[in-house]
């Protein structure tokens, strides 16, 4: 067997298409096309990246076995890491940083994208209270040379920034977890039940970014975050929660960060808060004040919950028209397993 038809039986195996298994290693379908016909040969930082992925030694990916590139495979272990002024989500492929000014004026979310610790800035959001300002600046997935979406003129300069891993050294780890790679099915409701898939399926992350919308989406299971931009109507919310799932759908509790801002920001729901002091606490969901299909405002915070839903979808109901669709198949840039 060649290094290439080796390569391509890893990919066949755990169920990708060329596009999958390159978006994974950080490179393209025509690269992976070329390795699988043994036109051109992966560099060994991308052997030794196949064998954290897919949980192979590099001496069963080379061929004749080169011992000297064999090693124990290290899985990265993502993490939640914060401050008394900020908050770091760290993933294989993504840092999301939630901060604040220590006069308490600036804040601000940074999304960096890359495999481990070759992340790139690829999204900011700062509001200046101050100023009653909120700006934003993005790359567009994919575009060549890099396309920036921008409500001001000193964002976009900042794009492409590196990330600075030595950043969480100072801080305090609050969660762990890994990535799934094991590449199982999700459960279905049928077989794990509501409050189990809304767990499950929501243990992921997700990354779009076209000329109208910005949006990532990560919740390690315990804690959820979002950084969302409408380009068009300056629509944006950052935010960072506590939410707790139940029987019938989720108690939204305890939200610690939050820039929610709309046009002129004359709409009720807009506004700006954080507070890195709060820390996660176990609470006993009112189950008693759940209506279905409704959102209700308890005194322990919003519940969503079940509007309809079905063996690979729950819908809930969420504030006003809103409705929050979780999804078995919808598309993940990564999946997580608690350890």
């Amino acid at each position: 067997m060649t290094l290439g038809q080796r390569i391509q039986q890893i990919r066949v195996e755990h169920g990708l298409s060329q596009e999958d298994f390159a978006e994974k290693l950080g490179t393209t379908r025509q690269t992976v096309s070329r390795w699988e016909l043994d036109q051109t040969y992966p560099e060994i930082e991308k052997i030794v990246l196949i064998s954290r992925v897919f949980s192979v030694t590099t001496d069963s990916i080379l061929k004749d076995g080169i011992s000297s590139f064999d090693m124990d495979v290290e899985y990265f272990r993502c993490g939640v890491y914060r401050g008394s002024d900020a908050e770091i989500v760290e993933t294989e492929k993504f840092a999301l940083v939630f901060y604040r000014s220590p006069d308490k004026n600036i804040l601000g979310v940074k999304l960096y994208r890359g495999y481990e610790d070759k992340k790139r800035l690829v999204a900011i959001c700062e509001r200046d209270q101050l100023e009653n300002k909120t700006e934003y600046a993005y790359f567009i997935e994919n575009s060549s040379p890099h396309t920036a979406i921008s409500n001001s003129e000193r964002m976009p300069p900042q794009l492409g920034g590196k990330y600075d891993p030595e950043l969480k050294k100072t801080m305090r780890r609050s969660e762990t977890f890994v990535v799934d790679h094991s590449g199982a099915p999700l459960p279905t409701v049928k077989e794990a039940g509501i409050p189990s898939c809304l767990t499950l399926w929501r243990m992921a992350d997700s990354y779009h970014a076209d000329r109208c919308l910005f949006n990532f989406f990560l919740c390690t299971g315990r804690t959820e975050y979002i950084f969302s931009i409408k380009a068009k109507d300056a629509d944006i919310y950052c935010g960072a929660s506590y939410n707790t799932v139940f029987d019938l759908g989720i108690l939204g509790g305890d939200q610690f960060f939050r820039i929610r801002n709309y046009k002129d920001n004359s709409e009720k729901y807009c506004g700006f808060t954080c507070d890195f002091s709060r820390e996660f606490k176990e609470i006993k969901v009112p189950t008693d004040q759940c209506e279905l299909g409704k959102c209700i405002e308890t005194s322990k915070g919003f519940m969503w919950c079940v509007k309809r839903y079905n063996d690979d979808e729950i819908v809930l109901q969420g504030c006003g028209d809103d409705e929050y669709a979780y999804r078995r198949t919808d598309k993940r840039t990564e999946q997580f397993a608690a350890i």
